[in-house]
């Protein structure tokens, strides 16, 4: 029914997490746009001059610095992906899904913020996929 769900492994326990569009209404609700939250998760970001123009190295690739992920963004995005992740594997199991608290799965998060991070952003990113293409495209 569902295409695979990816993983997070959080104090030696094994966590299902999926980004879908019950994930984004939550994230556009609660951040007003997509764009905005998935640069709260990002861990880099392109360097600007004075007017904001992004700084271009001599082969013409643009530049990148590191940076911190938002601290808010953070457990927020987690909650909200792998309560969807469990949701979707107790339905597939024909089960009532685990209660999830935003505490209780940030509480066991042993990752750094940025390994945490980069995570969360590739889920994110992967709800924007084209997925079970034989059964959305007509034929």
């Amino acid at each position: 029914m569902f295409e695979g769900l990816s993983y997070i492994e959080l104090s030696g326990k094994s966590y299902p997490i999926r980004c879908d569009i019950l994930v984004l209404e939550k994230i556009q609700e609660a951040y007003g746009n997509l764009d905005d939250f998935e640069s709260k998760l990002m861990t880099w970001e392109p360097d600007k001059d004075e007017e904001g123009n992004k700084i271009q190295d001599e082969n013409g690739d643009v530049k990148y610095h590191g940076k911190l992920p938002d601290a808010k963004a953070l457990p927020d995005a987690l909650y909200w992906m792998v309560s969807e992740g469990e949701a979707v594997t107790a339905e597939e199991e024909g089960r009532k899904p685990e209660v999830i608290t935003r505490e209780g799965i940030a509480r066991k998060v042993d990752l750094t913020p940025i390994e945490l991070a980069n995570q969360l952003h590739d889920e994110f990113y992967r709800c924007f996929k084209s997925k079970n293409v034989k059964t959305t495209q007509k034929e």
